[in-house]
């Protein structure tokens, strides 16, 4: 028999609550008028009380065209970090936020920064979007604004991410620059008691015939078809979303959309797992997707129908057992 076990694990491990991302100017008013304002909307950020240590609570994407216009990358000569906006600067890469509990850092190229400057070092070449993430560090969590301070130098941002064409402020920070972004953070934390939890499932899928796979991209109809349900149980009240992110485990997945990668074990060739919506639609991996049926008033369990099913990956089929595995993220704002 061909089974497919799929294991569905809900970690409150990253939560994707919304927060303001504003690009100011640094220091002088004649900057304003040279540097693209940037804006996130969004001022509550609610967290469960119970969040670990090391959890990137949230995300926010800058994109490309912010700093480098409509250019596919672009030069950086100056990343400074400062914690709790504005209070000096930092070599980073993780800088804590004026909320007890929650810090910063920013990724640039994919990766954590560190405070640089063009003379200790060459220009960096910036190719990707920028993201910066919060996360809970190991002081105690508490709610509070994560709006910087009113520092030694007037402005409250968090991040100074300058391109060549500006001046230096004692290599550390740039002045008057005519490119660059002055990240600030302003969100007000508020603490939630309680998750959601997501039991682990094992699905098994029925055996089905080899000739019923007729080709690349054919499913074998309804025959090697097992439905499921992702469930989220015991939601508490009182947040403004609940999310989930369905991500596939194993290393790369076929290129067959909702389709999951083939473990080592499996003995059967050509052939994968595809996750689909009760529809027959492909499940949409390593996306955020809301729980559109929460309550915040009353929170609540609910659950979603889904599909688990063959898909032929190759031209050729060798029959045996496939299996393959995803997780399930929370996320909650």
């Amino acid at each position: 028999m061909q089974r497919f076990h799929q294991i569905l694990r809900g970690l409150a491990a990253r939560l994707i609550p919304a927060f303001v991302l504003v690009v100011v100017a640094s220091i002088s008013p004649k900057a304003l008028a040279t540097l693209v304002p940037v804006t996130a909307f969004g001022t509550a950020l609610n967290l469960p009380s119970t969040l670990p240590t090391g959890t990137v609570v949230s995300r926010y994407t800058i994109p490309l065209s912010q700093l480098c216009d409509s250019s596919p990358s672009c030069k950086v000569s100056s990343i400074s970090l400062w914690p709790n906006g504005g209070s000096g600067y930092v070599r980073g890469p993780v800088i804590e936020t004026n909320v007890s509990g929650i810090s910063t850092r920013l990724l640039v190229n994919g990766q954590p920064i560190t405070m640089f400057n063009v003379k200790t070092g060459s220009e960096l070449t910036v190719n990707s979007p920028l993201e910066v993430q919060l996360v809970r560090d190991d002081r105690p969590l508490s709610a509070g604004s994560l709006a910087g301070q009113t520092g030694q130098l007037g402005n409250p941002s968090y991040f100074y991410v300058c391109r060549p064409d500006g001046w230096e402020f004692n290599g550390d920070m740039c002045l008057l620059s005519k490119r660059g972004l002055a990240i600030a953070l302003a969100a007000t934390v508020r603490l939630v008691n309680g998750t959601c939890s997501t039991p682990d499932q094992s699905v098994v899928l029925p055996a089905m015939a080899l000739h019923k796979l007729t080709g690349t991209g054919s499913t074998g109809g309804q025959s090697g078809t097992r439905r499921f349900e992702l469930r989220f149980n015991n939601c508490p009240p009182g947040y403004a979303r609940v999310g989930y992110t369905l991500t596939p485990i194993g290393g790369p997945a076929p290129a067959f959309a909702g389709a999951l990668p083939v473990p080592g074990g499996s003995t059967a060739k050509g052939v994968a797992i595809q996750i689909t919506d009760s529809n027959g639609t492909p499940a949409m991996f390593n996306q955020r997707l809301p729980l559109s049926a929460y309550s915040t008033s009353t929170g609540g369990t609910y659950s979603i129908p889904m599909t688990a099913r063959y898909i032929q990956t190759e031209a050729t089929v060798t029959p045996g057992t496939i299996s393959g595995m995803m997780s399930v993220l929370m996320d909650y704002q």
